[in-house]
């Protein structure tokens, strides 16, 4: 059964940003733009957003213990089969309290915009690397933006009634667009400031994006 109406509490709000920076990771390391550094820098990242969701749901714990051993092989081998099964768990249970869309479009936005900064600042280390990569995780956010607030309004837990928490989601949901956007088109510049730019843009994307998040299923 889909949970409607559903709010996003700590735990599950923490569960899907886990899940979703988990499940970027293998993305950039199997299209070899970033290799086992990256992977254990979001893997620690993801790892500690799973603490919380971890303390209060098996679920949870089950993902962080595959995501940890994950981490600690990649020093073996340049992408770890455990993290996916890891991201699952953490976002099955985030989806038993939200329902499977909810959640499912939490985590592509949160996940995208984070990964989308992570490897920004991969990026700004190396800036002959394709740009490409970036862009996708950037749409991959943008898309789970849009799904997200459908998903706020479809459960009628996004606070639509026009009071000041419907205002605040609103700025921040135009805000966070005009981010996403802009890292998008940022990258399309040449040389190391269209980097830097995206990366920068990124940053915010990542406070806006999860207030967005938040504030859509507040109630």
């Amino acid at each position: 059964m889909i949970p409607t109406g559903a709010t996003f509490g700590p735990v599950a709000f923490m569960a899907a940003w886990a899940a979703g920076l988990a499940f970027t990771l293998p993305l950039a390391v199997r299209w070899k733009v970033a290799k086992r550094g990256y992977q254990m820098l979001g893997g620690a990242a993801s790892a500690l957003l799973m603490i919380y969701p971890a303390i209060r749901s098996w679920w949870a714990a089950a993902g962080l213990l595959l995501l940890v051993v994950a981490v600690l092989r990649s020093g073996r081998r340049e992408y770890s089969p455990l993290i996916l099964p890891g991201a699952i768990l953490v976002l099955f249970s985030s989806a038993l309290t939200v329902g499977w869309m909810a959640a499912v479009a939490a985590a592509a936005a949160l996940g995208g915009i984070t990964s989308t900064m992570l490897l920004g600042h991969w990026f700004l280390v190396d800036p002959t690397l394709p740009r490409w990569a970036v862009r996708r995780l950037d749409l991959m956010a943008g898309a789970g933006l849009v799904l997200s607030l459908a998903a706020g309004w479809l459960n009628g837990a996004a606070p639509y009634d026009g009071g000041a928490l419907g205002w605040a989601l609103a700025a921040l949901a135009l805000v966070s667009t005009a981010l996403v956007v802009g890292t998008w088109f940022a990258l399309g510049e040449t040389g190391y400031s269209g980097v830097m730019a995206a990366t920068g843009l990124s940053y915010l994307g990542v406070v806006t994006v999860a207030g967005v998040v938040f504030l859509n299923h507040l109630i």
